[in-house]
């Protein structure tokens, strides 16, 4: 974590270092003004391919090994341009020179080439950890954090039986990783204790465009210089505040959950379609296996297309067949709660019931 200290640190904190703003509905990094909503890093860190960036450093360290000068000097540059690319850097790392501003500088200044060469070879780690340091990371949380997100969503199956919606912070106790919250790290070493975070408040004030009223609200202030860090406070607010990344059962893409709402697919265009996506995939699919599950969906199901089928052929009008269709939908889901916790011979009778109910109205 990084050190916490009085704005004056600003002026001397490494470019690398990061100030974030945390507040109800998302956060601030830097300086920007747009509101960043809790999980889209983490998000974008799952989605990432990051063979690339690995490679990249791979790619410089061999030529560290080999003490190959102008190997070190071409791998350099590449490998930087795709650090500042990745999530949370790419939010206030504009250019590449804003992170190493001097080796830069003496590039362009005309330096002997060797001597900047000798001092990335020989570095102690003030120039490399942080490139090494982000690949550790990435590769960590796309490891560990997506392994935690799946056994929080394997609490699906107690919803269902429960017969009730889960919060997040539920969906991780029913999940059985309520102990990586704080007990342990969500890292390889299960000795390690999550990340100590020191917090600072301040007051963050924004006017809105059209009525010029000012807002204020107190924001937790931080810094970080490590990715997994700023990810494990960013998805812990999150599961506080309802937002966290889900896994498409559909595709498998990551999406992000908000408040609210509790999707179990993603919006993209689902595979092998050209315009449904998988959250319309998805809804005929829990709706076909809801009817195929559940005998008061499957007599609801019945009665409903032996109705449309006299509206079609002109023996009931659609108002007619509307006015039916509220009244059959209240009866349904009048009897469905009863259905769930009725017993086998209960349920018979109660069956019966809903369908002399429903082909009589």
């Amino acid at each position: 974590m990084g050190v916490l200290g009085k704005d004056l640190f600003d002026f001397r904190r490494p470019r690398t270092h990061v100030k974030v703003q945390f507040g109800e509905d998302g956060y601030w990094i830097e300086d920007r003004s747009e509101l960043i909503p809790y999980g889209t890093t983490l998000l974008a860190v799952l989605e990432l391919d990051a063979r690339k960036y690995c490679g990249l450093v791979e790619r410089l360290e061999d030529r560290i090994a080999a003490r190959d000068r102008v190997g070190t000097l071409k791998a350099f540059s590449p490998m930087v341009n795709a650090f500042v690319r990745l999530p949370l850097y790419n939010l206030y790392i504009r250019k590449p020179n804003l992170v190493e501003a001097e080796i830069f500088y003496r590039m362009s200044s005309g330096e002997a080439r060797t001597s900047i060469a000798d001092d990335i070879i020989h570095d102690d780690g003030a120039i490399l950890n942080k490139y090494r340091w982000a690949r550790d990371d990435v590769l960590l949380i796309q490891r560990r954090y997506a392994w935690f997100l799946d056994e929080m969503a394997k609490s699906r199956r107690k919803e269902k039986k429960l017969q009730k919606k889960f919060s997040l912070p539920e969906q991780v106790y029913w999940g059985g990783v309520d102990a990586l919250v704080s007990g342990v790290s969500l890292g390889e070493d299960t000795e390690v204790d999550a990340p100590q975070v020191n917090v600072q408040y301040a007051i963050r004030s924004s006017t809105d465009e059209e009525t010029d009223e000012v807002h204020a609200e107190v924001v937790e202030k931080m810094y970080f210089d490590r990715l997994r860090d700023f990810v494990y406070v960013e998805l812990m607010k999150g599961l506080q505040k309802g937002y966290a990344p889900r896994r498409c059962l559909n595709c498998g893409r990551w999406f992000l959950q908000i408040p609210g709402v509790s999707y179990s697919y993603c919006g993209n265009i689902a595979p092998g379609e050209t315009e449904r996506t998988c959250r319309d995939v998805g809804a005929l699919t829990s709706f076909r296996e809801k009817v195929q599950e559940n005998e008061i969906w499957q007599i609801h199901q019945r009665a409903y297309k032996k109705y449309y089928a006299r509206v079609l052929k002109k023996k009931m009008t659609r108002p007619e067949f509307e006015q039916w269709a509220r009244t059959a939908e209240q009866t349904r889901d009048a009897a469905l709660p009863r259905y769930e916790r009725a017993s086998q011979k209960e349920r018979e009778r109660l069956a019966e019931e809903i369908r002399r109910k429903l082909n009589a109205l």
